[in-house]
C-alpha cells in the first residue's frame, strides 16, 4: 500500500530498472453475491466488467484465480439466465434459485509499468491502482480505498523480480492483505457470511425456561426482519420461503411449550401469526410450481415439453398478482402492530415469581420431557401404518414429524452432536419422504385445479391440458413410489439404536452425558 502522498517507491524502482514502458486503462468490476452468501461460503467471488453493450462475468476463487468466464448481453440476474456453458453449470449447484445481487462497484485507475531489461524484454511487472468503491445496496457513500502497488513477476525472471521486491522492501511500504472484494465489501458495510436462517443459539442447560424461549423467539422474529425487504421486492422465492419457516417455527414454539409464557399473550399472538402465515401462503404456493416447472418439463416426452408453456404463463402472472396483495397486505396497520408489539413483548423483563407454571423450569429439563413426548408420538403414529393405512395417516405423521424436528432444532446446543445428529438426520430422511408424498398428492390436486382457471380465462389450449393431464399421471406413479419407501425410510428411523439414542438424550431430567 502507498501512501498518497508519497511515490517515492514508484520512482525508485523506475530508477532501478532504467527501462520501462507505462499504459494506463481504467475498469469497474462489479461484485455479485446472493442473499444468503452462497459464492462467499464457497470461497469464490462473481464480478461483472462492462465492455460497451457487453457483461464480461467472471467466477474466480478467493485467491484470484479464474474458475470460469462468459459474455453477457445483460447484467446477471438468474442462473437460468446465463448462456449455456461450463459457467452456467457450475454456478447451478451452488446458487440455485437464489437471485444474484449487486454489491458494490470498484471503480479503478490502473498504471502498468513494464519493467524492462537491456534488450527490452519485459522482467517483472508494477501496477499502480486507485481505486473508490460504490455500495449498490443501502445508503452509504462513495469510498476511496488505499492507493496500492502491486508487483507481478514474469516467467523465467525470478531473480530480477527478487529485486524488485527488495526494493520495494526497502521503501517500509504496508502488505495490502486484503483482496479487491475483501476492501469493496468493508467500504459498503457488509459482513460477508453473516446472514443465516438457522437458529444458531448457545443455550444453557440451566436457564429459565421462559429466557429461553424468547431467546429462541427473538431469533425468530430477527430472521423474518431481515428478509422482509427481499420478500416486499420479490427479488427471489427464498426471501418468502425464509420468512415463512421462521413464522411456522414461531407458531410451533408458542404451541409446543406451554405454560411458559402468559397464556393470553400466547393466543394473540398464535392467532397473529396463523394469519401471517395464512396471508404468505398462496405466493409460496405459486413460487413452489414456478421452481418445479424445469422438472415438470423433464418428465414428459420431450415433443410435449413446450406443451406446458401456457402454465408457464399462467404461474408467472399469477404470481405477480399475489404477490402485490401480499405486498398490500404487510403494509397494514395489523402486520405492523403484530411485529412491533411482538417485539416489545420479547423485550420485556423477565417476571422473578412467575405464575406460569413451567417459566421458571430450567429449560434441559422442559426440552427432554417435550422431546420425548413428541418422540413417542412420531414412532407410535408411524408404527401404526401399514400398506392399506389411508393417506391422511402420513399427513397427519408429517404434522408431528415436523413438530418433533423444530423441537430438535430449538434445543440442538443442549445436546452432545455426536447423539443428537444422527436422530436428525433419520428424521429429515423420513421427513422427506412424506413431504414428498404429500406434496405430490396437492400437486395433483392443485394442477386440475389449474387446468380448470386456465380454462376459464381461455388460455388453456387443448395440447396444454393435455400434457398436464400427462403431467398427473406422473405425479401420481410417483406418489406411488413414496408410499413404498416409507416404510423402509420409518425402520430406520425408529432402529433400535436410535430408540435408544432418543431415551437416553430425552427420558431423563439432568444433563446428558458427553
Amino acid at each position: 500500500v502507498v501512501p498518497r502522498e508519497d511515490l517515492e517507491a514508484h520512482r525508485a524502482v523506475e530508477r532501478l530498472f532504467l527501462h520501462h514502458r507505462l499504459s494506463r486503462q481504467s475498469h469497474d468490476n462489479t461484485y455479485y453475491d446472493t442473499f444468503d452468501w452462497r459464492l462467499f461460503r464457497q470461497g469464490t467471488v462473481l464480478r461483472t466488467q462492462r465492455d460497451g453493450n457487453t457483461w464480461n462475468l467472471t467466477w474466480v476463487q478467493s485467491d484470484g484465480s479464474e474458475i470460469q468466464r462468459s459474455a453477457l448481453t445483460q447484467k446477471p440476474e438468474f442462473v437460468w439466465n446465463l448462456p449455456p456453458g461450463g459457467l452456467r453449470v457450475g454456478l447451478e449447484d451452488v446458487v440455485e434459485m437464489r437471485r444474484l445481487l449487486p454489491l458494490f462497484t470498484i471503480e479503478a485507475q490502473t498504471e502498468t509499468l513494464d519493467l524492462l531489461d537491456s534488450r527490452r524484454k519485459t522482467v517483472a511487472r508494477l501496477q499502480l491502482r486507485n481505486s473508490k468503491a460504490h455500495p449498490l445496496r443501502g445508503d452509504r457513500p462513495s469510498a476511496r480505498l488505499p492507493l496500492a502497488l502491486l508487483a507481478s513477476p514474469v516467467r523465467g525472471y525470478d531473480q530480477q523480480f527478487e529485486r524488485l521486491l527488495a526494493a520495494l522492501q526497502e521503501e517500509h511500504l504496508e502488505p495490502l492483505e486484503d483482496s479487491e472484494f475483501d476492501q469493496g465489501a468493508a467500504a459498503a458495510g457488509f459482513q460477508p457470511g453473516t446472514y443465516s436462517h438457522k437458529l444458531e443459539l448457545q443455550l444453557e442447560p440451566d436457564m429459565r425456561s421462559d429466557e429461553a424461549l424468547r431467546a429462541i423467539l427473538r431469533r425468530l422474529l430477527q430472521v423474518i426482519q431481515q428478509n422482509e425487504e427481499g420478500l416486499r421486492g420479490n427479488l427471489d422465492s427464498e426471501f418468502l420461503h425464509d420468512f415463512r419457516v421462521s413464522v411456522r417455527r414461531t407458531r410451533s414454539a408458542l404451541s409446543q411449550l406451554k405454560g411458559v409464557l402468559p397464556p393470553d399473550k400466547v393466543a394473540h399472538f398464535k392467532k397473529e401469526f396463523s394469519w401471517l402465515g395464512q396471508i404468505t401462503g398462496p405466493t409460496r404456493d405459486l413460487d413452489v410450481y414456478q421452481l418445479k416447472m424445469p422438472d415438470y418439463r423433464a418428465s414428459l416426452p420431450e415433443p410435449l415439453r413446450d406443451d406446458l408453456d401456457p402454465l408457464d404463463e399462467f404461474l408467472s402472472r399469477h404470481q405477480k398478482l399475489e404477490h402485490q396483495e401480499l405486498a398490500q397486505l404487510l403494509d397494514t396497520r395489523r402486520y405492523h402492530s403484530l411485529l412491533s408489539d411482538w417485539e416489545a413483548f420479547l423485550d420485556q423483563p423477565l417476571e422473578e415469581d412467575t405464575d406460569h407454571p413451567e417459566g421458571a423450569t430450567p429449560i434441559l429439563e422442559l426440552a427432554s420431557k417435550r422431546i420425548w413426548e413428541s418422540s413417542r408420538k412420531v414412532l407410535k403414529k408411524g408404527a401404526a401404518i401399514g400398506p392399506d393405512t389411508p393417506a391422511e395417516a402420513l399427513h397427519r405423521l408429517r404434522i408431528e414429524c415436523k413438530k418433533l424436528r423444530y423441537l430438535l432444532e430449538f434445543f440442538r446446543s443442549l445436546y452432545p452432536e455426536g447423539d443428537l445428529l444422527p436422530l436428525i438426520a433419520a428424521l429429515k430422511r423420513l421427513q422427506d419422504n412424506l413431504g414428498d408424498f404429500n406434496d405430490l398428492e396437492v400437486q395433483q390436486e392443485t394442477l386440475r385445479a389449474f387446468a380448470r382457471t386456465m380454462l376459464a380465462e381461455k388460455i388453456g389450449t387443448a395440447s396444454s391440458l393435455m400434457a398436464m393431464g400427462r403431467l398427473v399421471e406422473r405425479l401420481e406413479e410417483r406418489q406411488v413410489e413414496e408410499r413404498k419407501t416409507f416404510h423402509r425410510r420409518f425402520d430406520r428411523f425408529s432402529s433400535r439404536r436410535n430408540r435408544q439414542r432418543f431415551k437416553k438424550l430425552f427420558q431423563r431430567t439432568g444433563a446428558p452425558q458427553a
